[in-house]
């Protein structure tokens, strides 16, 4: 276990030393207080709070997981790291957790800076970090499965937006298209996220 925060504390130097990584973890932050900004200027809240929280979720744990850990498999700076004491389980157990830490944090700032804490805050803090949890484990497939930085990339962001999109258009859909997308994890996420900050009982899209 020592290697794996070994690991950790490394990555996060790394990461904190990158400014393009720094901006793809406040992007969302920014985001969603500019755009929350003006929604309640114009009364209109159909771009509710739980789905930037969920745009943080996507974001770090597709876009900074996947290509980053293709870019160190190119690299082949996992293989320096694997001569180490450090096994590869041990090495995706760290690079799940470094991302996760970092998911956490933006998803709270953006919950703090829309006064967004109130219901219930175990079972916030529950979904915040099973949803960074869910798409942390996406970025690493798509890391793990895909050996190009450029179509890596390419295909976490087709992934990353088509699951934001899927979540914010999903209430103007046809009602039976509802046993579809509830089983897009997203959806689900955005929909206890938004019960626990209403100070409801979390739910499934499908009664």
């Amino acid at each position: 276990m020592k290697y794996v925060v070994k690991l950790i504390k490394h990555e996060i130097k790394d990461i904190l030393k990158n400014p393009s990584i720094i901006i793809l973890i406040v992007l969302p932050i920014f985001m969603s207080k500019v755009i929350m900004t003006v929604m309640e200027k114009q009364n209109m809240n159909f771009l509710l709070l739980s789905i930037w929280i969920l745009f943080a979720q996507a974001m770090i744990g597709i876009m900074l997981t996947g290509p980053n850990l293709i870019e160190e498999r190119e690299g082949k700076t996992i293989d320096a790291l694997l001569v180490s004491p450090l096994s590869f389980n041990q090495f995706v157990i760290g690079k799940g957790l470094t991302s996760l830490v970092f998911s956490v944090f933006s998803q709270l700032v953006v919950i703090a800076i829309n006064n967004g804490f109130s219901g219930n805050l175990i079972q916030l803090l529950l979904f915040v970090s099973l949803g960074g949890i869910i798409y942390i484990q996406i970025g690493l497939i798509i890391g793990l499965k895909i050996s190009s930085f450029k179509i890596g990339s390419a295909i976490s962001s087709v992934v990353f937006m088509s699951l934001f999109l899927v979540s914010s258009v999903y209430k103007f859909l046809p009602e039976w298209s509802y046993k579809i997308i509830s089983l897009v994890p997203s959806i689900q996420i955005v929909e206890n996220l938004n019960s626990i900050m209403n100070d409801s009982t979390p739910q499934t899209l499908i009664n």
